[in-house]
């Protein structure tokens, strides 16, 4: 849809702005470990708003409106982690909901129809809600066992489109059926339950806000791509960690996950 995502070196594409999720969460906890949350409130909350509203717009310009969501959740956890007052994160919401109308006119005409289709997906039903519908009859349809490895009739025939990145979970779920998407959730469930061990065991402060921002950033990934195959969130661009099609996302996962168990070994108590 016009979308410029992608740096193409030779043979070689590379999308930047899943590594600027990482980049700027490594960014964001050095700037707040090296500041006192007792006397530096006004100037850290200006300064994290800064680092992190940079690159969400640039991402947010591709325009890459998932993408640019997902700083929203790790500076939130972050700054609170930190010790930021609650009158900045009520100010923090209170000029986002006021920004919404001057955002909504920024959004994209077919950005903008996805979130109507997701309070009423009957608006467009051959148009902008098909995708969200195919999806929830893929999901649907798999029942308890599903129908088979390749034998799911709404993925295979292409009836649910970008099946093998945004909407992965919608092909799990057919052709593993509840069982197979159980078992993807509760796998999903230890890492993050990993991710949150790690926080609590850190000793260190600028690696308790590292390993925070990166479970944030994960936990939302995974609610978000999921939520919206089966209707419980707009349809984004965000892929499932470790399962979408895309060498970008895999590494700067598997880059996120490898700063934690560096955490956990350098920082924890055991």
């Amino acid at each position: 849809l016009g979308a410029r995502r992608w740096l193409t070196i030779g043979s070689l594409q590379i999308q930047p702005s899943e590594f600027a999720k990482i980049a700027t969460i490594l960014l964001l906890a050095n700037v707040l470990a090296g500041r006192s949350h007792l006397v530096e409130q006004k100037r850290s909350f200006v300064a994290a708003l800064s680092l992190v509203s940079l690159p969400a717009f640039l991402v947010l310009k591709q325009p890459d409106l998932g993408s640019a969501l997902v700083f929203i959740p790790f500076l939130i956890a972050m700054i609170f982690a930190w010790g930021i007052r609650l009158r900045y994160l009520v100010s923090l919401v209170l000029i986002g909901l006021a920004s919404l109308p001057f955002l909504w006119q920024t959004l994209k005409p077919y950005q903008q129809k996805r979130i109507l289709v997701f309070f009423n997906p009957e608006i467009d039903p051959i148009g902008a809600s098909y995708t969200a519908i195919q999806s929830k009859i893929a999901v649907g349809s798999g029942g308890l066992f599903g129908k088979g490895w390749l034998r799911g009739t709404q993925t295979q025939l292409d009836f649910v489109p970008e099946h093998h990145t945004d909407f992965i979970f919608s092909v799990v779920a057919e052709e593993f059926g509840f069982l197979g998407s159980f078992l993807i959730l509760f796998l999903f469930a230890l890492l993050i339950a990993y991710s949150f061990r790690i926080i609590h065991q850190t000793t260190d402060s600028k690696a308790r806000l590292l390993a925070l921002g990166i479970a944030s950033y994960f936990c939302f990934q995974v609610f978000v791509n999921i939520g919206m195959t089966i209707g419980l969130a707009p349809i984004t661009g965000i892929t499932l960690p470790f399962m979408s099609y895309g060498g970008s996302s895999l590494v700067a996962n598997f880059f996120a996950f490898g700063l934690l168990v560096s955490i956990y070994k350098e920082r924890s108590i055991f």
